[in-house]
């Protein structure tokens, strides 16, 4: 969700990374995963899907999402002209990238909770954690890299830049970036193993659109960033790798939002299917219950005149 490296600015004993690229041309990715996770965010709203099991979930990291990559967009329309606007960035981009990467890994938590459990029901307790672990410790995050000068308004590229000192390590980025990432991809990977492990004693008859987002969702995660991860690291260690490299692994990263909403597309296809097999059907029971109304008052109808006609024969 991110492009650093990509835009490295030489300037004496430090590089500038440019977090907001000014140029059509390197926010395609932003537009893919930008508009694609806009559009399950919306369907979710307005068909009400987060009532479902797992869709609170998907909606939280989808609105994430929405939140960075809109931001990063933000900048066509209202280029960064003070150290206040890439500070407001900051918070932004930072909640964003922490909040994404910690719900893929709490995903891959609540596979292992849900296969070991063999329930759905262990979600809404276990979603008050995730909150505080996907939402509230992401914001902090944010609101404290706004002091750390995670972001610094550069006047020679007018725009947002993240400043690498040359034989330092990046504190603030490793700090807000490196280490969360890190950290959800080794999560992931944990839990993935010992959900692996539960899955043979399975005798849960599940719904397989949940157990499928809950499998591919990690795995998205760690697709996404794997490379760059590595790369970022040994670039602090000195490294230099090849640009063609690094430029693979910054459109994977940025392309994260747009592979969580194909991923998601699928159920949010189901769900729209039973919702409207439930309201075809809901339309004809009351066709039937029309029908049938009708039905037994011209039964009524026919007997009371049948019973009048006795009485006047009878007369």
């Amino acid at each position: 969700m991110i492009d650093p490296a990509l835009h490295l600015q030489g300037g004496g004993d430090y590089h500038d990374m440019i977090y907001f690229p000014v140029k059509i041309n390197a926010m395609i990715s932003m537009f893919l995963s930008g508009f694609a996770t806009a559009i399950i965010v919306s369907i979710s709203l307005i068909f009400k899907l987060y009532k479902r099991p797992l869709a609170r979930m998907v909606l939280v990291i989808n609105m994430a999402h929405v939140l960075f990559y809109f931001s990063k967009i933000s900048v066509l329309l209202f280029p960064p002209r003070s150290e206040l606007h890439c500070r407001i960035l900051s918070i932004i981009v930072v909640f964003g990238i922490e909040s994404a990467v910690f719900w893929g890994a709490l995903f891959a938590h609540l596979f292992y909770v849900i296969i070991k459990s063999q329930s759905m029901d262990e979600v809404p307790r276990m979603m008050k954690y995730y909150v505080l672990v996907a939402v509230i410790l992401p914001f902090v995050s944010g609101i404290l890299s706004s002091f750390t000068k995670f972001l610094i308004y550069s006047e020679s590229l007018e725009t947002c830049v993240h400043r690498v000192y040359a034989d330092h390590f990046d504190l603030s980025y490793d700090l807000h970036v490196l280490i969360p990432v890190w950290l959800a991809c080794i999560l992931s990977t944990v839990w993935y193993k010992k959900a692996i492990s539960k899955i043979s004693d399975l005798q849960w008859n599940s719904d397989r659109n949940e157990l499928y987002v809950l499998l591919i969702y990690p795995g998205v995660l760690m697709f996404c960033w794997g490379l760059h991860l590595v790369l970022q690291t040994i670039i602090q260690m000195g490294t230099s790798p090849s640009q063609t490299l690094i430029d693979i692994s910054i459109s994977l990263v940025n392309l994260q939002g747009f592979f969580d909403a194909l991923v998601y597309g699928r159920s949010v296809k189901e769900a729209l299917k039973d919702r409207a097999r439930s309201h075809y059907g809901r339309k004809i029971s009351q066709e039937e219950e029309i029908v049938e109304v009708k039905s037994n008052r011209e039964m009524s109808a026919g007997s009371y005149s049948y019973l009048m006609g006795e009485e006047i024969n009878k007369s």
